[in-house]
Protein backbone atom coordinates (compact mmCIF):
# COMPACT_ATOMS: atom_id res chain seq x y z
CA UNK A 1 0.00 0.00 0.00
CA UNK A 2 1.58 3.24 -1.06
CA UNK A 3 1.76 6.25 1.16
CA UNK A 4 -0.78 8.90 0.31
CA UNK A 5 -3.29 6.40 -1.07
CA UNK A 6 -6.38 5.46 0.93
CA UNK A 7 -5.64 2.07 2.44
CA UNK A 8 -7.60 -0.78 3.89
CA UNK A 9 -5.23 -1.89 6.64
CA UNK A 10 -5.26 0.54 9.52
CA UNK A 11 -2.02 -0.17 11.36
CA UNK A 12 -0.03 3.04 10.98
CA UNK A 13 3.72 2.64 11.21
CA UNK A 14 3.37 -1.05 11.92
CA UNK A 15 1.92 -1.51 8.46
CA UNK A 16 4.87 0.16 6.76
CA UNK A 17 7.24 -2.04 8.72
CA UNK A 18 5.24 -5.12 7.83
CA UNK A 19 5.31 -4.38 4.12
CA UNK A 20 9.05 -3.89 4.28
CA UNK A 21 9.39 -7.28 5.95
CA UNK A 22 7.12 -8.90 3.34
CA UNK A 23 9.17 -7.45 0.50
CA UNK A 24 12.30 -8.87 2.06
CA UNK A 25 10.77 -12.31 2.57
CA UNK A 26 9.35 -12.93 -0.87
CA UNK A 27 12.27 -13.84 -3.06
CA UNK A 28 14.91 -15.72 -1.08
CA UNK A 29 12.39 -18.57 -0.74
CA UNK A 30 11.70 -18.61 -4.47
CA UNK A 31 15.39 -18.61 -5.32
CA UNK A 32 15.87 -21.84 -3.36
CA UNK A 33 13.76 -23.64 -5.96
CA UNK A 34 14.90 -21.82 -9.07
CA UNK A 35 16.94 -18.70 -9.66
CA UNK A 36 14.23 -17.16 -11.79
CA UNK A 37 10.91 -15.42 -11.47
CA UNK A 38 7.85 -17.68 -11.50
CA UNK A 39 5.27 -17.94 -14.21
CA UNK A 40 1.90 -16.65 -13.02
CA UNK A 41 -1.52 -17.88 -14.16
CA UNK A 42 -4.77 -16.29 -13.00
CA UNK A 43 -7.96 -18.24 -13.70
CA UNK A 44 -10.75 -15.70 -13.25
CA UNK A 45 -14.28 -17.07 -13.36
CA UNK A 46 -17.47 -15.02 -13.72
CA UNK A 47 -20.06 -14.82 -10.90
CA UNK A 48 -18.76 -17.89 -9.05
CA UNK A 49 -19.87 -18.25 -5.44
CA UNK A 50 -17.37 -18.92 -2.68
CA UNK A 51 -18.97 -22.26 -1.82
CA UNK A 52 -18.62 -23.92 -5.23
CA UNK A 53 -15.12 -25.41 -5.48
CA UNK A 54 -16.85 -28.70 -4.69
CA UNK A 55 -18.51 -28.46 -8.13
CA UNK A 56 -15.03 -28.64 -9.72
CA UNK A 57 -13.98 -32.24 -9.03
CA UNK A 58 -10.40 -32.06 -10.28
CA UNK A 59 -9.61 -28.89 -8.33
CA UNK A 60 -11.46 -30.16 -5.26
CA UNK A 61 -9.36 -33.30 -5.38
CA UNK A 62 -6.15 -31.30 -5.58
CA UNK A 63 -7.19 -29.14 -2.63
CA UNK A 64 -7.91 -32.28 -0.61
CA UNK A 65 -4.42 -33.72 -1.20
CA UNK A 66 -1.74 -32.77 1.29
CA UNK A 67 1.05 -32.90 -1.30
CA UNK A 68 -0.57 -31.14 -4.26
CA UNK A 69 0.79 -27.64 -3.66
CA UNK A 70 -2.76 -26.19 -3.68
CA UNK A 71 -4.12 -24.10 -0.81
CA UNK A 72 -7.53 -22.53 -0.25
CA UNK A 73 -8.15 -19.04 1.13
CA UNK A 74 -11.65 -19.26 2.64
CA UNK A 75 -11.93 -15.54 3.44
CA UNK A 76 -11.50 -13.94 0.01
CA UNK A 77 -13.60 -11.01 -1.16
CA UNK A 78 -14.33 -8.87 -4.16
CA UNK A 79 -14.16 -5.16 -3.38
CA UNK A 80 -17.06 -4.37 -5.73
CA UNK A 81 -19.50 -7.21 -6.47
CA UNK A 82 -19.99 -6.45 -10.17
CA UNK A 83 -18.01 -7.83 -13.11
CA UNK A 84 -16.35 -4.82 -14.73
CA UNK A 85 -15.33 -2.88 -11.58
CA UNK A 86 -13.98 -6.08 -10.03
CA UNK A 87 -11.86 -6.86 -13.09
CA UNK A 88 -10.50 -3.32 -13.18
CA UNK A 89 -9.53 -3.66 -9.51
CA UNK A 90 -7.77 -6.94 -10.20
CA UNK A 91 -5.76 -5.37 -13.02
CA UNK A 92 -4.72 -2.32 -11.00
CA UNK A 93 -4.89 -3.09 -7.29
CA UNK A 94 -7.19 -0.09 -6.94
CA UNK A 95 -10.71 0.37 -5.61
CA UNK A 96 -13.47 1.20 -8.06
CA UNK A 97 -13.65 4.75 -6.72
CA UNK A 98 -10.05 5.19 -7.89
CA UNK A 99 -10.14 3.34 -11.23
CA UNK A 100 -13.27 5.21 -12.36
CA UNK A 101 -14.84 1.85 -13.24
CA UNK A 102 -17.81 1.73 -10.87
CA UNK A 103 -20.34 -0.15 -13.00
CA UNK A 104 -20.40 -2.45 -16.01
CA UNK A 105 -20.72 0.48 -18.42
CA UNK A 106 -17.53 2.18 -17.18
CA UNK A 107 -14.83 -0.06 -18.67
CA UNK A 108 -13.59 2.65 -21.02
CA UNK A 109 -12.58 4.69 -17.97
CA UNK A 110 -9.76 2.30 -17.08
CA UNK A 111 -6.28 3.67 -17.74
CA UNK A 112 -5.03 0.79 -19.89
CA UNK A 113 -1.55 2.27 -20.07
CA UNK A 114 -0.88 1.36 -16.44
CA UNK A 115 -2.09 -2.11 -15.44
CA UNK A 116 -0.74 -5.41 -14.25
CA UNK A 117 -0.16 -6.32 -17.91
CA UNK A 118 1.99 -3.28 -18.66
CA UNK A 119 3.93 -3.54 -15.39
CA UNK A 120 4.79 -7.20 -15.96
CA UNK A 121 5.51 -6.72 -19.66
CA UNK A 122 7.96 -3.93 -18.86
CA UNK A 123 9.89 -6.25 -16.56
CA UNK A 124 10.28 -8.99 -19.15
CA UNK A 125 7.17 -11.14 -18.75
CA UNK A 126 5.36 -12.53 -21.78
CA UNK A 127 1.73 -11.60 -21.12
CA UNK A 128 -1.50 -13.12 -22.35
CA UNK A 129 -5.22 -12.64 -21.82
CA UNK A 130 -7.68 -15.28 -22.96
CA UNK A 131 -11.36 -14.79 -22.18
CA UNK A 132 -13.46 -11.97 -20.78
CA UNK A 133 -11.62 -8.66 -20.52
CA UNK A 134 -13.88 -5.77 -19.50
CA UNK A 135 -17.60 -5.46 -20.13
CA UNK A 136 -18.49 -3.61 -23.34
CA UNK A 137 -14.98 -4.00 -24.77
CA UNK A 138 -14.01 -2.58 -27.33
CA UNK A 139 -16.18 0.31 -26.09
CA UNK A 140 -17.60 1.37 -29.44
CA UNK A 141 -14.19 1.43 -31.09
CA UNK A 142 -12.60 -0.88 -33.60
CA UNK A 143 -11.11 -4.03 -32.05
CA UNK A 144 -7.70 -3.35 -30.54
CA UNK A 145 -5.10 -4.93 -28.26
CA UNK A 146 -4.73 -2.97 -25.01
CA UNK A 147 -1.26 -1.95 -23.89
CA UNK A 148 0.88 -4.60 -22.24
CA UNK A 149 -0.62 -7.75 -23.77
CA UNK A 150 1.60 -9.87 -26.02
CA UNK A 151 -1.25 -12.30 -26.67
CA UNK A 152 -4.83 -11.06 -26.50
CA UNK A 153 -7.90 -13.20 -27.17
CA UNK A 154 -10.93 -11.42 -25.74
CA UNK A 155 -14.47 -12.73 -25.77
CA UNK A 156 -16.79 -9.85 -26.55
CA UNK A 157 -19.52 -9.13 -24.01
CA UNK A 158 -21.96 -6.61 -25.38
CA UNK A 159 -25.00 -7.40 -23.25
CA UNK A 160 -25.90 -8.16 -19.64
CA UNK A 161 -25.98 -11.91 -20.25
CA UNK A 162 -23.10 -14.01 -21.47
CA UNK A 163 -23.19 -16.16 -24.60
CA UNK A 164 -21.90 -19.70 -24.34
CA UNK A 165 -21.94 -20.48 -28.08
CA UNK A 166 -21.92 -18.54 -31.34
CA UNK A 167 -20.11 -15.48 -30.07
CA UNK A 168 -17.62 -12.90 -31.32
CA UNK A 169 -14.09 -12.59 -30.04
CA UNK A 170 -11.13 -10.34 -30.73
CA UNK A 171 -7.93 -12.26 -31.44
CA UNK A 172 -4.81 -10.12 -31.75
CA UNK A 173 -6.92 -7.17 -32.88
CA UNK A 174 -9.01 -9.03 -35.45
CA UNK A 175 -12.62 -10.05 -34.90
CA UNK A 176 -13.49 -13.73 -35.21
CA UNK A 177 -16.77 -15.62 -34.93
CA UNK A 178 -16.75 -18.72 -32.75
CA UNK A 179 -19.36 -21.48 -32.84
CA UNK A 180 -17.81 -23.81 -30.23
CA UNK A 181 -18.64 -23.91 -26.55
CA UNK A 182 -16.97 -20.81 -25.15
CA UNK A 183 -15.16 -22.29 -22.16
CA UNK A 184 -13.66 -25.10 -24.25
CA UNK A 185 -12.55 -22.78 -27.06
CA UNK A 186 -10.96 -20.35 -24.63
CA UNK A 187 -9.27 -23.14 -22.70
CA UNK A 188 -7.73 -24.41 -25.94
CA UNK A 189 -6.34 -20.93 -26.61
CA UNK A 190 -4.97 -20.74 -23.07
CA UNK A 191 -3.30 -24.13 -23.43
CA UNK A 192 -1.76 -22.94 -26.68
CA UNK A 193 -0.32 -19.89 -24.93
CA UNK A 194 1.27 -22.07 -22.25
CA UNK A 195 2.70 -24.59 -24.70
CA UNK A 196 4.28 -21.93 -26.93
CA UNK A 197 5.68 -19.80 -24.08
CA UNK A 198 9.49 -19.72 -24.37
CA UNK A 199 11.34 -21.27 -21.45
CA UNK A 200 13.81 -18.39 -21.42
CA UNK A 201 11.21 -15.91 -20.24
CA UNK A 202 8.55 -16.01 -17.49
CA UNK A 203 4.94 -15.59 -18.52
CA UNK A 204 1.72 -14.19 -17.11
CA UNK A 205 -1.60 -15.61 -18.30
CA UNK A 206 -5.05 -14.32 -17.38
CA UNK A 207 -7.53 -17.03 -18.36
CA UNK A 208 -11.06 -15.66 -17.89
CA UNK A 209 -13.90 -17.94 -18.96
CA UNK A 210 -17.45 -16.55 -18.79
CA UNK A 211 -18.79 -19.35 -16.58
CA UNK A 212 -20.78 -19.55 -14.38
CA UNK A 213 -22.44 -16.30 -15.48
CA UNK A 214 -26.17 -16.47 -16.32
CA UNK A 215 -27.87 -17.97 -18.32
CA UNK A 216 -25.96 -21.04 -17.04
CA UNK A 217 -25.63 -23.21 -20.13
CA UNK A 218 -23.29 -26.15 -19.46
CA UNK A 219 -21.29 -27.99 -22.11
CA UNK A 220 -23.33 -30.77 -23.69
CA UNK A 221 -21.20 -33.42 -22.00
CA UNK A 222 -22.09 -31.93 -18.62
CA UNK A 223 -25.82 -31.31 -19.04
CA UNK A 224 -27.69 -32.88 -16.14
CA UNK A 225 -24.50 -33.83 -14.28
CA UNK A 226 -25.86 -32.32 -11.08
CA UNK A 227 -29.54 -32.78 -11.89
CA UNK A 228 -30.14 -35.29 -9.12
CA UNK A 229 -28.27 -33.31 -6.49
CA UNK A 230 -30.19 -31.70 -3.66
CA UNK A 231 -29.29 -28.07 -2.99
CA UNK A 232 -30.31 -26.92 0.46
CA UNK A 233 -31.66 -23.38 0.59
CA UNK A 234 -29.75 -20.98 2.81
CA UNK A 235 -31.56 -19.88 5.99
CA UNK A 236 -31.54 -16.29 4.73
CA UNK A 237 -33.73 -17.28 1.78
CA UNK A 238 -36.77 -18.09 3.90
CA UNK A 239 -35.88 -17.01 7.44
CA UNK A 240 -36.70 -13.77 9.22
CA UNK A 241 -34.22 -10.95 8.66
CA UNK A 242 -34.02 -8.82 11.80
CA UNK A 243 -33.04 -5.22 11.16
CA UNK A 244 -32.81 -5.54 7.36
CA UNK A 245 -32.49 -2.25 5.44
CA UNK A 246 -35.46 -0.77 3.52
CA UNK A 247 -34.34 -2.03 0.10
CA UNK A 248 -34.31 -5.63 1.36
CA UNK A 249 -37.60 -5.29 3.23
CA UNK A 250 -39.21 -4.01 0.02
CA UNK A 251 -38.39 -7.23 -1.85
CA UNK A 252 -41.22 -9.78 -2.03
CA UNK A 253 -40.97 -12.98 -0.05
CA UNK A 254 -40.08 -15.76 -2.48
CA UNK A 255 -42.73 -18.31 -3.37
CA UNK A 256 -42.07 -22.04 -3.29
CA UNK A 257 -41.88 -22.00 -7.08
CA UNK A 258 -39.31 -19.19 -7.02
CA UNK A 259 -37.19 -21.02 -4.46
CA UNK A 260 -37.28 -24.17 -6.58
CA UNK A 261 -36.19 -22.16 -9.63
CA UNK A 262 -33.26 -20.70 -7.72
CA UNK A 263 -32.13 -24.15 -6.69
CA UNK A 264 -32.31 -25.35 -10.28
CA UNK A 265 -30.34 -22.29 -11.40
CA UNK A 266 -27.66 -23.15 -8.83
CA UNK A 267 -27.36 -26.69 -10.17
CA UNK A 268 -26.99 -25.47 -13.74
CA UNK A 269 -24.45 -22.85 -12.69
CA UNK A 270 -22.39 -25.58 -11.06
CA UNK A 271 -22.63 -27.67 -14.22
CA UNK A 272 -20.99 -24.84 -16.20
CA UNK A 273 -18.04 -25.05 -13.80
CA UNK A 274 -17.25 -28.57 -14.95
CA UNK A 275 -15.88 -27.22 -18.23
CA UNK A 276 -13.83 -24.65 -16.28
CA UNK A 277 -12.43 -27.51 -14.22
CA UNK A 278 -11.54 -29.38 -17.42
CA UNK A 279 -9.82 -26.28 -18.78
CA UNK A 280 -7.84 -25.73 -15.59
CA UNK A 281 -6.65 -29.32 -15.62
CA UNK A 282 -5.64 -29.02 -19.29
CA UNK A 283 -3.60 -25.90 -18.51
CA UNK A 284 -1.86 -27.63 -15.60
CA UNK A 285 -1.13 -30.65 -17.81
CA UNK A 286 0.31 -28.35 -20.48
CA UNK A 287 2.72 -26.88 -17.94
CA UNK A 288 4.42 -30.22 -17.40
CA UNK A 289 7.61 -29.73 -15.41
CA UNK A 290 7.07 -25.97 -15.46
CA UNK A 291 4.35 -26.44 -12.84
CA UNK A 292 7.21 -26.28 -10.31
CA UNK A 293 7.99 -22.79 -11.60
CA UNK A 294 4.41 -21.52 -11.69
CA UNK A 295 2.01 -19.85 -9.26
CA UNK A 296 -1.66 -20.33 -10.16
CA UNK A 297 -4.57 -18.34 -8.73
CA UNK A 298 -8.15 -19.55 -9.22
CA UNK A 299 -10.79 -17.03 -8.19
CA UNK A 300 -13.92 -15.16 -9.28
CA UNK A 301 -14.75 -11.53 -9.99
CA UNK A 302 -17.71 -11.63 -7.57
CA UNK A 303 -20.19 -13.99 -5.96
CA UNK A 304 -23.88 -14.43 -6.71
CA UNK A 305 -27.05 -14.54 -4.63
CA UNK A 306 -29.61 -17.23 -5.38
CA UNK A 307 -32.35 -15.82 -3.17
CA UNK A 308 -30.43 -15.07 0.00
CA UNK A 309 -31.83 -11.88 1.54
CA UNK A 310 -34.63 -12.29 -1.06
CA UNK A 311 -32.18 -11.14 -3.72
CA UNK A 312 -31.01 -12.73 -6.96
CA UNK A 313 -27.86 -11.41 -8.60
CA UNK A 314 -24.85 -9.45 -7.42
CA UNK A 315 -24.34 -5.88 -6.12
CA UNK A 316 -25.48 -6.75 -2.59
CA UNK A 317 -23.21 -6.21 0.45
CA UNK A 318 -23.81 -9.68 1.89
CA UNK A 319 -21.31 -12.51 1.71
CA UNK A 320 -23.19 -14.39 -1.01
CA UNK A 321 -22.28 -11.44 -3.29
CA UNK A 322 -18.93 -10.26 -1.93
CA UNK A 323 -17.23 -13.50 -0.87
CA UNK A 324 -15.37 -15.25 -3.66
CA UNK A 325 -13.54 -18.55 -4.01
CA UNK A 326 -9.74 -18.40 -4.00
CA UNK A 327 -7.33 -21.28 -4.45
CA UNK A 328 -3.61 -20.92 -5.05
CA UNK A 329 -1.05 -23.37 -6.36
CA UNK A 330 2.54 -22.63 -5.45
CA UNK A 331 5.74 -24.66 -5.55
CA UNK A 332 6.47 -23.66 -1.95
CA UNK A 333 3.71 -23.98 0.67
CA UNK A 334 2.20 -26.87 2.58
CA UNK A 335 -1.44 -27.51 1.70
CA UNK A 336 -3.31 -25.85 4.55
CA UNK A 337 -6.18 -23.37 4.49
CA UNK A 338 -5.38 -19.74 5.06
CA UNK A 339 -7.89 -17.86 7.19
CA UNK A 340 -6.71 -14.30 6.54
CA UNK A 341 -9.10 -11.99 4.68
CA UNK A 342 -7.81 -10.98 1.25
CA UNK A 343 -9.50 -9.12 -1.59
CA UNK A 344 -9.14 -8.50 -5.30
CA UNK A 345 -7.07 -5.34 -4.84
CA UNK A 346 -4.44 -7.49 -3.14
CA UNK A 347 -3.87 -9.66 -6.19
CA UNK A 348 -1.86 -7.18 -8.29
CA UNK A 349 0.56 -6.29 -5.44
CA UNK A 350 0.95 -9.99 -4.68
CA UNK A 351 1.79 -10.89 -8.26
CA UNK A 352 4.17 -7.96 -8.55
CA UNK A 353 5.88 -9.05 -5.35
CA UNK A 354 6.29 -12.58 -6.68
CA UNK A 355 7.63 -11.24 -9.98
CA UNK A 356 10.02 -8.71 -8.42
CA UNK A 357 8.28 -6.10 -10.52
CA UNK A 358 7.61 -2.50 -9.63
CA UNK A 359 4.79 -0.23 -10.73
CA UNK A 360 4.45 3.54 -11.06
CA UNK A 361 0.94 3.83 -9.62
CA UNK A 362 -0.15 3.55 -5.97
CA UNK A 363 -2.27 0.55 -5.03
CA UNK A 364 -4.96 0.16 -2.42
CA UNK A 365 -4.14 -3.48 -1.78
CA UNK A 366 -1.25 -5.19 -0.05
CA UNK A 367 0.75 -8.23 -1.06
CA UNK A 368 0.01 -11.60 0.52
CA UNK A 369 2.93 -13.22 -1.32
CA UNK A 370 4.57 -14.17 1.96
CA UNK A 371 1.59 -16.36 2.91
CA UNK A 372 1.93 -18.20 -0.40
CA UNK A 373 5.66 -18.70 0.02
CA UNK A 374 6.32 -19.05 3.71
CA UNK A 375 3.11 -20.53 5.10
CA UNK A 376 2.38 -17.66 7.48
CA UNK A 377 -1.32 -17.48 8.27
CA UNK A 378 -1.79 -13.88 9.45
CA UNK A 379 -0.48 -10.44 8.64
CA UNK A 380 -1.08 -9.11 12.15
CA UNK A 381 -0.65 -11.10 15.35
CA UNK A 382 -3.20 -9.12 17.38
CA UNK A 383 -5.17 -6.72 15.19
CA UNK A 384 -7.46 -8.42 12.65
CA UNK A 385 -7.45 -7.22 9.08
CA UNK A 386 -10.34 -5.49 7.36
CA UNK A 387 -11.17 -5.49 3.69
CA UNK A 388 -13.01 -2.58 2.13
CA UNK A 389 -16.12 -3.20 0.01
CA UNK A 390 -18.24 -0.80 -2.02
CA UNK A 391 -21.01 -0.39 -4.58
CA UNK A 392 -21.84 2.91 -6.30
CA UNK A 393 -25.57 2.16 -6.41
CA UNK A 394 -28.31 1.84 -9.01
CA UNK A 395 -32.11 1.81 -9.12
CA UNK A 396 -32.34 -1.59 -7.40
CA UNK A 397 -29.54 -1.65 -4.81
CA UNK A 398 -28.62 1.67 -3.20
CA UNK A 399 -25.01 2.75 -2.82
CA UNK A 400 -23.17 1.25 0.12
CA UNK A 401 -19.71 0.90 1.62
CA UNK A 402 -18.56 -1.76 4.06
CA UNK A 403 -15.65 -3.18 6.01
CA UNK A 404 -15.26 -6.90 6.71
CA UNK A 405 -12.92 -8.44 9.26
CA UNK A 406 -12.53 -12.14 9.96
CA UNK A 407 -15.69 -12.07 12.08
CA UNK A 408 -17.55 -8.77 11.72
CA UNK A 409 -19.04 -6.70 8.93
CA UNK A 410 -20.26 -3.10 9.01
CA UNK A 411 -22.36 -1.86 6.08
CA UNK A 412 -23.32 1.78 5.61
CA UNK A 413 -25.72 3.18 3.01
CA UNK A 414 -25.75 6.69 1.58
CA UNK A 415 -28.71 7.68 3.77
CA UNK A 416 -26.82 6.67 6.93
CA UNK A 417 -28.59 3.35 7.54
CA UNK A 418 -26.14 0.80 8.97
CA UNK A 419 -25.96 -2.96 9.38
CA UNK A 420 -23.59 -4.82 11.70
CA UNK A 421 -23.22 -8.60 11.55
CA UNK A 422 -21.30 -10.90 13.87
CA UNK A 423 -20.54 -13.47 11.20
CA UNK A 424 -18.00 -15.43 13.17
CA UNK A 425 -19.52 -15.08 16.64
CA UNK A 426 -16.86 -12.71 17.93
CA UNK A 427 -19.10 -11.11 20.58
CA UNK A 428 -22.46 -12.90 20.46
CA UNK A 429 -23.93 -15.86 18.59
CA UNK A 430 -22.39 -16.56 15.20
CA UNK A 431 -24.50 -15.22 12.33
CA UNK A 432 -22.89 -16.59 9.14
CA UNK A 433 -25.97 -15.83 7.02
CA UNK A 434 -26.18 -12.17 8.19
CA UNK A 435 -29.73 -12.38 9.46
CA UNK A 436 -29.53 -10.35 12.70
CA UNK A 437 -28.45 -6.71 12.47
CA UNK A 438 -26.53 -5.91 15.68
CA UNK A 439 -26.06 -2.18 15.09
CA UNK A 440 -28.38 -1.28 18.01
CA UNK A 441 -27.12 -4.03 20.33
CA UNK A 442 -25.21 -2.41 23.24
CA UNK A 443 -22.83 -5.38 23.41
CA UNK A 444 -21.42 -4.27 20.05
CA UNK A 445 -20.92 -0.59 20.91
CA UNK A 446 -17.14 -0.88 21.09
CA UNK A 447 -16.90 -2.92 17.91
CA UNK A 448 -19.16 -0.45 16.12
CA UNK A 449 -16.90 2.47 17.04
CA UNK A 450 -13.86 0.60 15.78
CA UNK A 451 -15.48 -0.52 12.53
CA UNK A 452 -16.78 2.99 11.83
CA UNK A 453 -13.23 4.25 12.28
CA UNK A 454 -11.91 1.63 9.87
CA UNK A 455 -14.54 2.54 7.29
CA UNK A 456 -13.93 6.25 7.72
CA UNK A 457 -10.20 5.72 7.30
CA UNK A 458 -10.76 4.46 3.77
CA UNK A 459 -13.50 6.84 2.67
CA UNK A 460 -12.00 9.96 4.31
CA UNK A 461 -8.28 9.30 4.84
CA UNK A 462 -6.29 11.72 6.92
Amino acid sequence: MSSGAPGRRMAGGALAALIAIVAGLAWPIAQVRADRRPNVIVVLTDDQRADTFGAMPWLAGELARSDSGWVAFPDAFTNTPVCCPARASLLTGRYARHTGVEDNDDGANLDESSTLATWLHETGYRTGLVGKYLNRYPFGRLPYVPAGWDRFVAKRNQSGETVYRNFRAVEQGSQVFVREYATDWLAEKAVGFVRTAPSSRPFFLLFAPSAPHPPWIPAERHEGAYGGRSVEAAPSVVGALRGAPPWVRSLPEPSAAQRAEWQDDRRRADETLLAVDDGLRAIVDALGRRLDETVIFVLSDNGYSFGEHRWEGKRCPYDECVRIPLAVHSPWPPTVERDIPVSLVDLAPTILNLARAGHPEPTDGASFAHTIESGRGTLFDEQPEAVFLEWAGDTRVPAWTAVRTTDLKLIRYEDGVEELYDIGGRIGPADPWEMVNRVADPRYAGALVRLRALLGGVICPR
